[in-house]
């Protein structure tokens, strides 16, 4: 079974050349998107790839409501309800934390406006350590430490065990995330020793690291840019700051592709 990433952004709510964060999962050509930043859905088609066709999107995973993780989601429904190769009519999942009702039905379906759906939306919430269950896929989801509602995900895929770390700061839950995977997608937002809430810093990581918690392989994304430096430049400085450890570390680029 073909089971893809791509990483449709990588970047945070900082005006770079990179895109907020966004990913997507093909599971034989079925399409799952966690977090789904400004221009996420407008990527898809520009990947070229036959794996994401933005019109095989059955589910929407979100680890939590700031705006640099959902605002493509108004392009979405946008470009869904009057897409030129006709109006999507099959149901859409989305998949949170508490507060995801709350947050489609009083923020998200206000902003769209007063236009009826052609299709059906249905709404999952997760507790911590709760499950969803899909055909070829399961999910448990694990409160993390950035804001009242952050979630992560462990993904139990046919191919591995992939965890999304969304935005969080270090903490036990992150701790077991990690340690059950076999990959993971995890946000290092502070290069610096400096500790942030709510966020991962370098001391963090070499943390995480003493701690063996990193799997066997960990994708590095929502780095915060530093002034002055360019990103080629910052990633460059984390890895001579790993030594023999960043040859598991790895540092995507917006719109690239990997296979699970």
């Amino acid at each position: 079974m073909a089971v893809r990433l791509a990483f449709l952004g990588t970047g945070t709510c900082n005006a770079t050349k990179r895109n907020p964060l966004s990913l997507a999962i093909s599971i034989n050509g079925e399409l799952i998107l966690v977090d789904i930043g400004g221009g996420a859905y407008h990527q898809l088609p520009r990947l070229n790839d036959d794996d994401f066709q933005y019109k095989n999107i059955s589910t929407i995973f979100i680890t939590h409501f700031h705006i640099d993780h959902v605002s493509g989601l108004p392009d979405l429904f946008w470009g869904e309800m009057w897409d030129h190769l006709g109006r999507r009519e099959t149901a859409l999942t989305i998949i949170g934390p508490k507060g995801l009702n709350n947050f489609y039905n009083n923020r998200f379906l206000p902003f769209l406006g007063d236009y009826p759906l052609p299709f059906q939306v249905k709404l999952y919430e997760l507790s911590d350590g709760e499950w969803y269950n899909a055909t070829s896929y399961s999910v448990r989801s694990f409160h993390l430490n950035h804001s009242e509602f952050s979630t992560g995900y462990l993904f139990e895929l046919p191919t591995c065990k992939l965890a999304i770390s969304g935005d969080t700061g270090y903490c036990e839950n992150l701790v077991e995330l990690l340690k059950s995977s076999d990959i993971a997608v995890l946000e290092w937002s502070i290069t610096d020793f400096n500790t942030y809430p709510g966020h991962i810093s370098t001391s963090d990581i070499v943390k995480l690291i003493k701690l063996d918690a990193l799997p066997q392989k960990t994708y590095i994304v929502h780095m915060y840019p530093i002034a002055g430096m360019d990103m080629e430049t910052q990633q460059k400085k984390c890895k001579e700051l790993l030594g023999e450890k960043s040859i598991a570390i790895f540092f995507p680029e917006d719109m690239e592709i990997i296979d699970l």
